[in-house]
């Protein structure tokens, strides 16, 4: 597409032939810019129809922005080529002067759409990241479904325990006094290992309550970092044009990467 730009834009200056030679060449690339410019409606009309967020939209847009300032300095010429011939050496100089405008134009063009590029690039970095995020999410559910589950076990191993317990108590009251002394020891045994289950079902308790804080601190920055990601595909969507908001946007990366780092 580039290529077909610089073609036509080479076409601007004239010929030093005939007046007629001059006429022609102008007007083919008047032709040509303009089925170049068709082509690049129909396609942004079938892009914005589909619905296809390619990448290209941009690109497109301002192809076609240079074509027409292309196509109006074409007409522009064509229009004052009847003029005496003492302002042909002029008009030769302002051709020579808009050429390299255009080219220091296209220059930056070309610029923005490296930095474009750069700016699609990280966005995929964003979709990634956020992929990631998302399967961490799932992991750390699965694994708080887990201890969920394992404490609802402990505590009815805690209350079976504590039911035998208390059976153990009436038979030891029931019992004679030959069994008494076995049967408190077999109760402090009981006892013994109800406190160990306690301490344990303790521990597994304060582990859920720490793990769950922690689903709620990494629920909280995915919503946070939610709305950054659907901020920065915003500013995506919007036209590119300057060096500082490519900065700007790097930051909001670079900042984004330190809180995933923080969370993995």
């Amino acid at each position: 597409m580039n290529s077909v730009q610089e073609n036509s834009f080479h076409d601007l200056v004239p010929s030093p032939t005939s007046e007629q030679s001059y006429n022609d060449s102008s007007l083919e690339g008047v032709a040509a810019n303009f089925k170049l410019l068709l082509k690049l409606i129909q396609d942004q009309k079938d892009a914005c129809n589909k619905e296809n967020t390619d990448g290209l939209r941009m690109l497109r847009v301002a192809t076609m922005m240079t074509i027409l300032d292309n196509v109006r300095t074409r007409i522009k010429k064509c229009q004052s080529f009847g003029d005496k011939r003492s302002s042909e050496s002029k008009l030769t100089n302002n051709v020579r002067k808009e050429k390299k405008q255009d080219e220091a134009m296209i220059d930056e063009k070309e610029g923005l759409k490296r930095q474009l590029n750069a700016s699609l690039v990280a966005r995929k970095r964003f979709e990634v990241m956020c992929w990631s995020l998302g399967k961490e999410k799932e992991i750390m559910a699965a694994e708080l479904s887990k201890k969920v589950h394992e404490v609802n076990e402990m505590e009815d191993l805690i209350n079976e325990l504590k039911d035998k317990n208390e059976c153990l108590v009436e038979r030891l009251h029931e019992g004679s006094k030959e069994k008494q002394e076995i049967k408190v020891e077999t109760n402090k045994a009981l006892s013994e290992q109800l406190l160990r289950s306690l301490d344990g079902y303790r521990s597994m308790k304060r582990k859920w309550k720490n793990a769950h804080e922690e689903n709620m601190k990494m629920h909280a920055s995915l919503e946070e970092m939610g709305h950054k990601i659907e901020s920065g595909i915003h500013h995506f969507r919007q036209q590119i044009s300057s060096v500082e908001e490519i900065i700007e946007l790097e930051h909001v990366i670079e900042s984004l990467e330190m809180q995933v780092a923080k969370h993995l």
